[in-house]
């Protein structure tokens, strides 16, 4: 599931950035030079509900490195923007559609990047162990003296 969300978040940065700009979902090494977005998970919580339901909490970290101009944080006020709009939704390959909650964006001044936050939030269904029941069972009325 965790990564059915992070090929979402992927795909729909694609739609609103276009291929110019480079996604990684792996940790990159030195000398990586913008337009470019790093997509990770940043933390993910389970707590169950009534019967065999769970609420499954996921949050996604997406960090934007922009070309270094003399507009660098213009571009990143003009991402941040983009990013609050067109990820409150994303479609994941089987047709379900999540929304994002709890978006977030700020400016890391000194690594002159764009730090977003976003959760996706969903239930998920476990299937429950099959219990052995007993076949009968005989009550008797009366009182035992």
């Amino acid at each position: 599931m965790y990564n059915d969300i992070l090929d979402a978040v992927v795909g729909r940065l694609r739609e609103l950035f276009g291929d110019e700009y480079g996604i990684c979902t792996e940790p990159a090494g030195q000398g990586t030079s913008g337009p470019c977005f790093f997509v990770q998970l940043q933390e993910s919580a389970e707590k169950p509900m009534v019967g065999p339901r769970y609420f499954r909490k996921t949050e996604i970290l997406i960090r934007y490195q922009p070309e270094e101009t003399p507009q660098t944080f213009r571009e990143m006020n003009r991402a941040a923007e983009i990013l609050m709009d067109g990820l409150e939704y994303i479609s994941l390959a089987d047709g379900s559609l999540l929304r994002g909650t709890g978006r977030s964006a700020l400016p890391d001044l000194e690594r002159r990047q764009l730090i977003f936050r976003i959760s996706y939030n969903l239930f998920v269904i476990r299937a429950r162990q099959e219990e052995t029941t007993m076949e009968t069972i005989e009550i008797e009325k009366g009182m035992v003296k």
